[in-house]
């Protein structure tokens, strides 16, 4: 019995230092938490934005529809047909549009042939060149900045053509540089390579047993989707709402007619039609100059309004018939797109919703910090959503935004002269 009352009393310390250290745990995490909240309540990270000007519009979004004045070229004859015109290039009445073979190897001879000769040519009119045109490496890099910048633009809008051409003036542009800076370029290796290859063809043999001519004049594609001739070009205005989403509901279902070579375009004013909301267009009238942005890409187009912006009252729902007169590769292959109708534009100082406030005369305003230190900037709010506000660039007004401020997005008890450190 008093050995084991002994032992009881040995272990009562041990407990005890064990629940004065679960205390004392507790109570740091609640002393921590207590500094945290204290810290943040009395500390706040300042976020700011830079005060540049932008462009913003008010916008309505659609499922458009393209409608162009298009036919299909289609060849009776037997045998392999290979188109001789480039997309987006112009053929006349009568003009080659495609040549015929009599079997798959011969065109595939001949297009070789072809486009050896193209590079053949182009090297023997590039080591002709003289570096007249540019005089100065500073020049001419200024010129390779273009080209570069213009085919960039050219493949985000698939612009094959100008593509092609922007590929063939930097190659030349580059050949040009290394002229100036005094290195030796030899193109008789490269015309000899190319002679070579040429010589291996037996370009008799293999040349076109015919062609297919336009019967009218137009701006060639190779793309076709089936709905060439589905819709009546000459009365896109008098659509309804009906019919035109009938159009739209059908278009991805129609199959590519078989047997088509291509299609010639024979206006370059073509159209989006779209169904909208009577209410989006209130701000619209007949006539109008629009932006038109295409969703899948950075695409846009000046479009004149046609027809659908000037509404009866009651009316639900109409179609917005927009007019474009520019024409290109990638334009010919548009069918059915997501689109953005751009209208009303603003341009200031753009700022987020987090950012702006009421001051104590109830007028808006935002912040901005100028070294470690608030500077209530005021001016009017040109747009808003309930994102962001558009304010007015206004530089005789000395109080309102201006170029570069750092507008502050977050911050606490924000005044005009606080200072932070």
């Amino acid at each position: 019995m008093e050995n084991s009352k002994k032992e009881k009393v040995n272990k009562n310390p041990d407990k005890i230092r064990g629940d004065v250290v679960a205390i004392a745990a507790v109570l740091i995490i609640i002393a921590g938490y207590i500094f945290y909240e204290c810290y943040n309540a009395t500390h706040v990270d300042v976020e700011t934005v830079t005060a540049v000007t932008s462009t913003v519009y008010e916008t309505i979004d659609a499922k458009a529809l393209v409608i162009r004045d298009e036919h299909t070229l289609s060849n009776s004859s037997s045998g392999v047909t290979v188109p001789a015109v480039q997309d987006g290039e112009k053929v006349k009445l009568g003009g080659n549009v495609a040549m015929l073979f009599s079997s798959q190897d011969n065109a595939k001879a001949y297009s070789t042939a072809m486009d050896l000769h193209s590079q053949l040519d182009y090297y023997i009119e590039l080591e002709s060149k003289t570096v007249g045109m540019a005089t100065d490496v500073a020049s001419i890099d200024k010129d390779i900045l273009s080209d570069v910048n213009g085919y960039i633009r050219a493949a985000n809008s698939n612009d094959k053509g100008n593509v092609s051409a922007y590929a063939d003036e930097l190659n030349d542009k580059f050949a040009r540089r290394q002229i100036i800076i005094g290195e030796n370029i030899d193109f008789t290796q490269v015309k000899s390579d190319l002679q070579a290859q040429l010589n291996k063809i037996n370009i008799d043999g293999c040349k076109p047993t015919g062609y297919v001519t336009a019967d009218r004049s137009g701006i060639f594609s190779s793309y076709t989707d089936g709905c060439e001739g589905m819709f009546d070009y000459d009365a896109v205005d008098k659509l309804d709402v009906k019919t035109l989403q009938g159009y739209i509901d059908s278009v991805p279902g129609v199959k590519k007619t078989d047997g088509s070579l291509g299609k010639l375009i024979t206006s370059y004013e073509w159209y989006f039609c779209c169904v909208v909301s009577a209410d989006d267009v209130k701000s619209i009238s007949n006539g109008d100059i629009l932006n038109v942005a295409l969703k899948d890409g950075d695409r846009v187009y000046k479009c004149q309004v046609v027809s659908g912006a000037d509404t009866d009252l009651g009316t639900e729902q109409t179609v917005l018939v927009l007019r474009c007169s520019e024409m290109n590769s990638s334009i010919t292959s548009i069918r059915l797109e997501d689109i953005e109708i751009r209208y009303n534009e603003y341009t200031g100082f753009k700022v987020p919703s987090s950012a702006i406030h009421v001051n104590d005369e109830g007028k808006k305003c935002v912040y901005a910090l100028i070294a470690n230190q608030v500077a209530e900037r005021q001016c009017d709010i040109i747009y808003s959503t309930k994102d962001y506000a558009v304010f007015a660039y206004e530089p005789e007004n000395s109080d309102s935004i201006r170029f570069y401020d750092q507008i502050i997005t977050k911050g606490k008890d924000l005044h005009d002269g606080k200072i932070y450190s």
